[in-house]
């Protein structure tokens, strides 16, 4: 029997093309990223260099909302500002908040205050005071250096990452899963280079991989639907188009200057993939087995099934 599948399987990989789509996948997979903010020069060596670029991301109302989807933890405490220069470096550098990612929110009676860190370094700043107006970046820190009384200090531990590749994600697949593991951790590399102030090259590059890469991606599991006769194709080929249509309307915005990577559009890229993969590519996986395709990759079968019935996720 071990045989047959065998000969099977073999018969059907003679198709250079679809046995690297289904072998291979991708050449190689990103590892994770861990980037170091560039900081400024003293006295702001607590500052990233580029956080009058990137205060843009404090700009959205619903920043905290679309914040606390990524929320770990939180710290609440009542405290007093002493219009002391170097103040507010004592706070983002003090041993809890400078151990990961944090959205600082300072109110007072006067002003309100929102400071995005990454591992001990302001990257966004914003700074609302009553009679004044709005300020971002570096002079929001200046002037929020001057304020003294009684504020509400407010400090909300961000995750490291959107979401970790398991095998709940698998679709029996060992080719397909390395381009959806391929995307899952571009789109975390994305998420950390926002947070940490990278260069906007940094970001540009990623953001250009992301998306010439899941139009590749695309193209490999319909290439599948093809050769095998996946019978809900049709529709799952329409999903693929309205997200490429929707990522190349952002990605044109975006290089003309009308529209700005934000959270809240990160979120909803990582969001759509993470549950296209688990509802959408899933179903494929599991016709593929129940008809006896032979791409599929048992192994595979019983380590996502049982992750999933862990995670309570549907099986099929």
């Amino acid at each position: 029997m071990a045989f047959l599948r065998f000969l099977k399987r073999w018969w059907h990989m003679r198709d250079p093309e679809i046995r690297w789509i289904v072998e291979v996948g991708v050449e190689e997979i990103p590892e994770e990223a861990n980037p170091v903010p560039e900081r400024m020069n003293p006295p702001y060596g607590f500052v990233s260099k580029y956080i009058d670029q990137m205060s843009y991301l404090l700009e959205d109302p619903d920043l905290v909302l679309t914040l606390m989807r990524s929320a770990e933890g939180k710290i609440n405490r009542r405290m007093r500002l002493h219009g002391l220069r170097g103040e507010v470096k004592l706070l983002v550098t003090q041993p809890e908040i400078a151990q990961g990612p944090y959205l600082i929110i300072m109110n007072g009676s006067r002003f309100d205050a929102w400071l995005l860190t990454y591992y001990g370094v302001v990257v966004a700043a914003k700074l609302d005071e009553a009679g004044v107006g709005t300020t971002y970046g570096l002079q929001a820190l200046r002037f929020l250096d001057e304020w003294t009384g009684e504020v509400d200090f407010t400090a909300i531990k961000l995750k490291e990452r959107l979401y970790k590749w398991g095998p709940e994600f698998s679709v029996y697949i060992h080719g397909i899963d390395r381009q959806h593991h391929y995307l899952v951790v571009t789109l975390n590399n994305l998420y950390r280079f926002l947070l940490a102030g990278s260069p906007r090259k940094v970001i540009d590059n990623t953001l250009d991989a992301m998306a010439d890469y899941t139009k590749f991606h695309f193209r490999s599991e319909e290439r599948l639907f093809d050769k095998y006769g996946y019978p809900r194709a049709e529709g799952h080929r329409r999903q693929h188009q309205l997200f490429v249509n929707k990522v190349t309307d952002f990605m044109e915005k975006y290089q003309a200057g009308e529209q700005k990577l934000t959270l809240d559009v990160l979120h909803f890229l990582a969001d759509w993939v993470r549950n296209h993969i688990l509802t959408s590519d899933h179903d494929y996986g599991e016709w593929f087995y129940q008809h006896g395709v032979p791409v599929v990759d048992e192994h595979l079968v019983r380590e996502c099934r049982e992750a999933r019935r862990r995670l309570e996720l549907p099986l099929q």
